[in-house]
């Protein structure tokens, strides 16, 4: 039997891959604020700015945004409003946080089947960045795995907040780990 702070292999993987593409979403973030802080300089002393550097900034925000999504769903960061549960006790608590992630789930389950649909309009119409016409579609394909990957950790945080309602216990706060 293993201990409550010792993360199952699952959510071991979960944490490394939440945490990777979190990390590798603020890495392309500082790449893109030194790239305009380049552009900036560049302007200042009249030379020639960057070509292409808003296309650049016009996809990259993009990935940028949803690479931090799956992390703050991990970390249980979504906005909640306790009053109620607390009112009521633990088991109508732990209850309710069921209901918070089954609905959130079905939220990124809606935003996944979206990105994707507008992705693969994307694609048909062949749809190019303005300056440089870079394809826009590959951008969009990593955004909505973001988004399905999303689908995946919110899977796995709902599972964990059932198994606690059937113990009669609510979710572990902001600091404590919500997977078990």
């Amino acid at each position: 039997m293993r201990e409550s702070n010792t993360p199952s292999p699952i959510e071991s993987i979960i944490n490394r891959a939440v945490d990777s593409i979190a990390t590798l979403g603020f890495l392309c973030l500082v790449f893109i604020a030194f790239l305009t802080m380049i552009d900036v300089v560049l302007r200042y002393l009249n030379l020639a700015r960057f070509d292409g550097l808003k296309d650049l900034t016009e996809v990259a925000f993009a990935v940028v945004i949803a690479s931090c999504f799956p992390a703050g769903l991990k970390k249980g960061n979504a906005v909640t409003v306790h009053l109620l549960g607390k009112a009521l006790g633990n088991r109508w608590h732990a209850w309710f946080d069921v209901i918070g992630a089954g609905v959130m789930l079905g939220l990124f389950a809606l935003l996944a089947w979206q990105f994707t649909a507008l992705t693969l309009l994307y694609q048909e119409a062949g749809r190019t960045t303005s300056t440089l016409e870079w394809p826009t579609a590959p951008v969009w394909w990593i955004v909505s795995a973001l988004m399905m990957a999303c689908v995946v950790v919110q899977l796995w945080v709902a599972g964990a907040a059932l198994r606690a309602a059937f113990k009669g216990i609510p979710r572990p706060s902001h600091g404590e780990s919500i997977m078990e």
